[in-house]
Protein backbone atom coordinates (compact mmCIF):
# COMPACT_ATOMS: atom_id res chain seq x y z
CA UNK A 1 0.00 0.00 0.00
CA UNK A 2 1.47 3.32 -1.12
CA UNK A 3 2.29 5.96 1.44
CA UNK A 4 1.06 9.44 0.62
CA UNK A 5 3.20 12.32 1.91
CA UNK A 6 1.53 15.65 2.37
CA UNK A 7 3.57 18.88 2.44
CA UNK A 8 2.31 22.15 3.76
CA UNK A 9 3.76 25.18 1.88
CA UNK A 10 4.41 28.04 4.26
CA UNK A 11 5.55 31.58 3.20
CA UNK A 12 7.46 33.46 5.85
CA UNK A 13 8.13 37.26 5.56
CA UNK A 14 10.35 39.60 7.55
CA UNK A 15 9.75 39.84 11.18
CA UNK A 16 8.99 43.23 12.70
CA UNK A 17 12.48 43.41 14.16
CA UNK A 18 14.10 42.65 10.81
CA UNK A 19 11.95 45.26 9.09
CA UNK A 20 12.89 47.92 11.62
CA UNK A 21 16.58 47.06 11.25
CA UNK A 22 16.32 47.29 7.45
CA UNK A 23 14.55 50.64 7.63
CA UNK A 24 17.13 51.96 10.07
CA UNK A 25 19.98 50.91 7.80
CA UNK A 26 18.25 52.53 4.83
CA UNK A 27 17.79 55.79 6.69
CA UNK A 28 21.43 55.80 7.81
CA UNK A 29 22.67 55.11 4.29
CA UNK A 30 20.35 57.77 2.85
CA UNK A 31 21.54 60.36 5.34
CA UNK A 32 25.14 59.41 4.58
CA UNK A 33 24.60 59.82 0.85
CA UNK A 34 22.83 63.16 1.38
CA UNK A 35 25.60 64.38 3.66
CA UNK A 36 28.25 63.36 1.13
CA UNK A 37 26.35 65.17 -1.62
CA UNK A 38 26.00 68.33 0.48
CA UNK A 39 29.68 68.27 1.43
CA UNK A 40 30.65 67.86 -2.21
CA UNK A 41 28.38 70.75 -3.22
CA UNK A 42 29.71 72.97 -0.42
CA UNK A 43 33.29 72.14 -1.38
CA UNK A 44 32.53 73.01 -5.01
CA UNK A 45 31.04 76.40 -4.10
CA UNK A 46 33.93 77.18 -1.76
CA UNK A 47 36.49 76.28 -4.43
CA UNK A 48 34.63 78.37 -7.00
CA UNK A 49 34.45 81.37 -4.65
CA UNK A 50 38.15 81.12 -3.83
CA UNK A 51 39.15 80.72 -7.48
CA UNK A 52 37.11 83.78 -8.48
CA UNK A 53 38.57 85.76 -5.58
CA UNK A 54 42.12 84.94 -6.68
CA UNK A 55 41.37 85.70 -10.32
CA UNK A 56 39.85 89.08 -9.45
CA UNK A 57 42.77 89.92 -7.18
CA UNK A 58 45.39 89.03 -9.77
CA UNK A 59 43.64 91.06 -12.45
CA UNK A 60 43.30 94.12 -10.20
CA UNK A 61 46.94 93.85 -9.15
CA UNK A 62 48.13 93.61 -12.77
CA UNK A 63 45.94 96.53 -13.82
CA UNK A 64 47.11 98.83 -11.04
CA UNK A 65 50.73 97.79 -11.57
CA UNK A 66 50.51 98.65 -15.26
CA UNK A 67 48.90 102.03 -14.61
CA UNK A 68 51.50 103.00 -12.00
CA UNK A 69 54.34 101.91 -14.26
CA UNK A 70 52.92 103.88 -17.20
CA UNK A 71 52.02 107.02 -15.21
CA UNK A 72 53.75 110.01 -16.79
CA UNK A 73 54.32 108.34 -20.16
CA UNK A 74 53.60 111.04 -22.73
CA UNK A 75 54.98 109.50 -25.88
CA UNK A 76 58.13 111.22 -27.08
CA UNK A 77 57.51 114.28 -24.89
CA UNK A 78 60.25 114.66 -22.29
CA UNK A 79 59.23 114.95 -18.60
CA UNK A 80 58.66 118.56 -17.59
CA UNK A 81 57.85 119.74 -21.12
CA UNK A 82 54.80 122.08 -21.16
CA UNK A 83 51.76 120.60 -22.90
CA UNK A 84 49.03 122.84 -24.29
CA UNK A 85 45.35 121.91 -24.58
CA UNK A 86 42.94 122.88 -27.32
CA UNK A 87 39.97 121.49 -25.37
CA UNK A 88 38.10 122.70 -22.29
CA UNK A 89 35.01 121.45 -20.49
CA UNK A 90 33.88 120.40 -17.04
CA UNK A 91 36.04 120.93 -13.95
CA UNK A 92 37.32 117.35 -13.86
CA UNK A 93 37.83 117.29 -17.63
CA UNK A 94 40.02 120.38 -17.44
CA UNK A 95 41.86 118.99 -14.41
CA UNK A 96 42.74 115.77 -16.21
CA UNK A 97 43.85 117.72 -19.27
CA UNK A 98 46.71 119.27 -17.29
CA UNK A 99 49.80 117.07 -17.38
CA UNK A 100 52.07 118.69 -14.78
CA UNK A 101 51.45 115.86 -12.26
CA UNK A 102 51.43 112.44 -13.95
CA UNK A 103 50.29 110.64 -10.79
CA UNK A 104 48.33 111.93 -7.81
CA UNK A 105 47.53 109.96 -4.67
CA UNK A 106 44.96 110.52 -1.93
CA UNK A 107 45.43 108.36 1.15
CA UNK A 108 42.52 107.00 3.21
CA UNK A 109 39.68 108.94 1.62
CA UNK A 110 36.23 109.18 3.17
CA UNK A 111 32.96 108.16 1.51
CA UNK A 112 32.98 111.40 -0.52
CA UNK A 113 36.46 110.77 -1.93
CA UNK A 114 38.00 113.46 0.27
CA UNK A 115 41.31 113.12 2.08
CA UNK A 116 41.35 112.70 5.86
CA UNK A 117 41.34 116.49 6.33
CA UNK A 118 37.86 116.64 4.80
CA UNK A 119 39.02 118.32 1.60
CA UNK A 120 39.75 117.05 -1.87
CA UNK A 121 42.15 118.41 -4.43
CA UNK A 122 39.99 116.81 -7.12
CA UNK A 123 36.95 118.49 -8.66
CA UNK A 124 33.62 117.04 -7.59
CA UNK A 125 32.85 115.47 -10.96
CA UNK A 126 36.03 113.37 -10.59
CA UNK A 127 34.40 111.64 -7.60
CA UNK A 128 31.29 109.64 -6.68
CA UNK A 129 30.13 111.39 -3.52
CA UNK A 130 28.90 109.08 -0.79
CA UNK A 131 30.00 105.97 -2.68
CA UNK A 132 33.74 105.72 -2.05
CA UNK A 133 35.03 102.98 0.25
CA UNK A 134 36.11 104.85 3.42
CA UNK A 135 39.72 104.35 4.48
CA UNK A 136 40.95 103.31 1.03
CA UNK A 137 43.34 105.07 -1.35
CA UNK A 138 42.55 106.91 -4.58
CA UNK A 139 44.79 107.34 -7.63
CA UNK A 140 44.79 109.77 -10.52
CA UNK A 141 46.92 108.60 -13.45
CA UNK A 142 47.80 110.68 -16.50
CA UNK A 143 49.43 108.89 -19.42
CA UNK A 144 49.21 108.03 -23.10
CA UNK A 145 49.08 104.64 -24.75
CA UNK A 146 52.41 102.87 -25.01
CA UNK A 147 52.43 103.07 -28.82
CA UNK A 148 51.66 106.00 -31.16
CA UNK A 149 48.73 106.08 -33.53
CA UNK A 150 50.81 108.15 -35.97
CA UNK A 151 54.59 108.60 -36.13
CA UNK A 152 56.90 109.88 -38.87
CA UNK A 153 54.00 110.14 -41.29
CA UNK A 154 53.03 106.49 -40.82
CA UNK A 155 49.68 105.50 -39.34
CA UNK A 156 49.71 102.56 -36.93
CA UNK A 157 46.11 102.72 -35.66
CA UNK A 158 42.76 104.08 -36.75
CA UNK A 159 42.25 107.68 -35.64
CA UNK A 160 39.15 108.02 -33.48
CA UNK A 161 37.52 111.42 -33.96
CA UNK A 162 36.07 111.25 -30.41
CA UNK A 163 39.32 110.36 -28.62
CA UNK A 164 41.78 112.81 -27.05
CA UNK A 165 45.30 112.68 -28.50
CA UNK A 166 48.64 114.16 -27.55
CA UNK A 167 50.03 115.75 -30.70
CA UNK A 168 53.74 116.41 -30.93
CA UNK A 169 54.70 118.77 -33.70
CA UNK A 170 58.15 119.79 -35.03
CA UNK A 171 60.92 120.31 -32.52
CA UNK A 172 60.19 123.97 -31.78
CA UNK A 173 56.39 123.60 -31.38
CA UNK A 174 54.59 123.00 -28.08
CA UNK A 175 52.92 119.57 -27.73
CA UNK A 176 49.13 119.81 -27.47
CA UNK A 177 46.16 117.74 -26.40
CA UNK A 178 43.34 117.73 -28.93
CA UNK A 179 40.24 115.76 -29.86
CA UNK A 180 40.67 113.78 -33.05
CA UNK A 181 43.71 113.74 -35.30
CA UNK A 182 43.46 116.94 -37.30
CA UNK A 183 46.26 119.42 -37.98
CA UNK A 184 49.04 116.86 -38.34
CA UNK A 185 52.27 117.75 -40.07
CA UNK A 186 54.59 115.35 -41.82
CA UNK A 187 56.83 114.88 -38.79
CA UNK A 188 54.06 114.93 -36.17
CA UNK A 189 53.29 112.14 -33.73
CA UNK A 190 49.88 111.28 -32.30
CA UNK A 191 49.44 109.41 -29.00
CA UNK A 192 46.04 108.61 -27.49
CA UNK A 193 45.70 110.28 -24.08
CA UNK A 194 44.13 108.12 -21.34
CA UNK A 195 43.98 109.82 -17.93
CA UNK A 196 41.79 108.23 -15.29
CA UNK A 197 40.77 108.36 -11.63
CA UNK A 198 40.95 104.95 -9.92
CA UNK A 199 39.07 104.27 -6.68
CA UNK A 200 37.03 101.70 -4.75
CA UNK A 201 33.26 102.04 -4.81
CA UNK A 202 30.98 100.48 -2.20
CA UNK A 203 28.80 98.70 -4.76
CA UNK A 204 29.09 97.05 -8.16
CA UNK A 205 25.89 97.23 -10.23
CA UNK A 206 23.05 98.02 -7.83
CA UNK A 207 23.55 100.58 -5.09
CA UNK A 208 22.42 98.06 -2.47
CA UNK A 209 24.40 95.01 -3.62
CA UNK A 210 27.22 95.72 -1.13
CA UNK A 211 29.96 94.42 -3.44
CA UNK A 212 33.16 96.54 -3.12
CA UNK A 213 34.51 97.21 -6.60
CA UNK A 214 37.53 98.78 -8.29
CA UNK A 215 36.20 101.52 -10.59
CA UNK A 216 37.49 104.36 -12.73
CA UNK A 217 36.39 107.67 -14.20
CA UNK A 218 37.67 108.74 -17.62
CA UNK A 219 37.23 111.56 -20.09
CA UNK A 220 33.97 111.66 -22.01
CA UNK A 221 34.19 110.78 -25.68
CA UNK A 222 31.24 112.69 -27.10
CA UNK A 223 31.59 115.85 -25.01
CA UNK A 224 34.18 117.64 -22.90
CA UNK A 225 32.92 116.15 -19.67
CA UNK A 226 33.42 112.92 -17.77
CA UNK A 227 32.24 109.54 -18.97
CA UNK A 228 30.00 107.47 -16.66
CA UNK A 229 31.81 105.57 -13.92
CA UNK A 230 33.18 102.29 -15.23
CA UNK A 231 33.79 99.42 -12.82
CA UNK A 232 36.58 96.95 -13.49
CA UNK A 233 36.88 94.29 -10.77
CA UNK A 234 34.43 93.14 -8.09
CA UNK A 235 35.44 92.14 -4.59
CA UNK A 236 38.29 94.64 -4.07
CA UNK A 237 37.60 95.66 -0.48
CA UNK A 238 40.68 97.73 0.36
CA UNK A 239 43.49 99.43 -1.56
CA UNK A 240 46.58 100.79 0.18
CA UNK A 241 49.69 102.26 -1.42
CA UNK A 242 53.15 103.07 -0.14
CA UNK A 243 55.66 105.02 -2.20
CA UNK A 244 59.40 104.40 -2.16
CA UNK A 245 61.23 107.71 -1.69
CA UNK A 246 64.76 108.21 -3.04
CA UNK A 247 66.51 110.48 -0.52
CA UNK A 248 70.06 110.13 -1.86
CA UNK A 249 69.61 110.50 -5.61
CA UNK A 250 70.77 106.97 -6.43
CA UNK A 251 67.42 105.88 -7.92
CA UNK A 252 66.88 103.47 -5.01
CA UNK A 253 64.02 103.64 -2.50
CA UNK A 254 65.41 104.56 0.92
CA UNK A 255 62.04 104.35 2.69
CA UNK A 256 58.37 103.72 1.91
CA UNK A 257 55.71 106.22 2.94
CA UNK A 258 51.90 105.66 2.79
CA UNK A 259 51.12 109.39 2.62
CA UNK A 260 54.05 111.35 1.15
CA UNK A 261 53.79 115.07 0.53
CA UNK A 262 54.22 116.48 -3.02
CA UNK A 263 57.97 117.03 -2.58
CA UNK A 264 58.46 113.45 -1.43
CA UNK A 265 56.29 112.12 -4.25
CA UNK A 266 58.48 113.95 -6.74
CA UNK A 267 61.33 111.75 -5.47
CA UNK A 268 59.32 108.51 -5.56
CA UNK A 269 60.92 105.69 -7.54
CA UNK A 270 58.71 102.74 -6.56
CA UNK A 271 55.27 101.89 -5.22
CA UNK A 272 53.93 99.04 -3.13
CA UNK A 273 50.36 97.96 -3.84
CA UNK A 274 48.32 96.18 -1.18
CA UNK A 275 44.88 94.75 -1.94
CA UNK A 276 42.37 93.11 0.37
CA UNK A 277 40.24 90.96 -1.94
CA UNK A 278 36.88 89.53 -0.85
CA UNK A 279 34.66 86.83 -2.31
CA UNK A 280 31.75 88.36 -4.19
CA UNK A 281 29.12 86.36 -2.29
CA UNK A 282 29.05 84.99 1.29
CA UNK A 283 30.10 81.37 1.84
CA UNK A 284 27.65 79.25 3.83
CA UNK A 285 29.07 77.87 7.05
CA UNK A 286 32.20 80.07 6.99
CA UNK A 287 33.06 82.87 9.42
CA UNK A 288 36.06 85.16 8.94
CA UNK A 289 37.66 85.79 12.33
CA UNK A 290 41.05 86.93 11.04
CA UNK A 291 42.52 90.43 10.98
CA UNK A 292 44.57 91.64 8.01
CA UNK A 293 47.68 93.77 7.50
CA UNK A 294 48.07 95.92 4.38
CA UNK A 295 51.42 97.62 4.79
CA UNK A 296 50.92 99.94 7.75
CA UNK A 297 47.14 99.61 7.70
CA UNK A 298 45.46 97.14 10.05
CA UNK A 299 42.03 95.76 9.17
CA UNK A 300 40.05 94.32 12.07
CA UNK A 301 38.43 90.89 11.83
CA UNK A 302 35.22 91.33 9.78
CA UNK A 303 33.41 88.43 11.47
CA UNK A 304 31.25 87.68 8.46
CA UNK A 305 30.92 84.87 5.89
CA UNK A 306 33.24 86.10 3.12
CA UNK A 307 36.56 84.63 2.03
CA UNK A 308 39.41 87.17 1.98
CA UNK A 309 43.01 87.27 0.79
CA UNK A 310 45.75 89.93 0.90
CA UNK A 311 47.67 90.44 -2.35
CA UNK A 312 50.64 92.74 -2.83
CA UNK A 313 53.39 93.67 -5.23
CA UNK A 314 56.05 96.34 -5.77
CA UNK A 315 56.49 98.23 -9.04
CA UNK A 316 58.97 100.78 -10.33
CA UNK A 317 57.83 104.29 -11.24
CA UNK A 318 59.53 104.89 -14.55
CA UNK A 319 58.49 108.50 -14.99
CA UNK A 320 59.28 111.13 -12.38
CA UNK A 321 57.54 114.32 -11.31
CA UNK A 322 54.49 112.90 -9.54
CA UNK A 323 52.33 114.47 -6.87
CA UNK A 324 50.73 113.23 -3.66
CA UNK A 325 48.58 114.43 -0.76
Amino acid sequence: MAVVHRYTLQCKGLSLVELLVALSLGVVLSFGAMNLLLQSKTSYYESEALARLQENGRYALRYLSHELTMAGHFGSVLPGTPVDSTESGSACFDYLMTTASPLEHLSDVNSNGEADNGHSVLPQDCLVRGRHRPGTDLLLVRRTLNAPAVAAGERFATIDSDAIYLRTAPIHAIPALQRGGGGLQADSELWEYLPQVLFLRNYSLATDDGIPTLCRKRLGRSSNGMAPTECLVEGIENLQLEFGIDETGDEQADRFDPAPDPAEMAAAVAARIYLLVRSVHPVAGYRDERSYTLGRTQVEAPRDSYFRRVMQTTVLLRNRGISGR
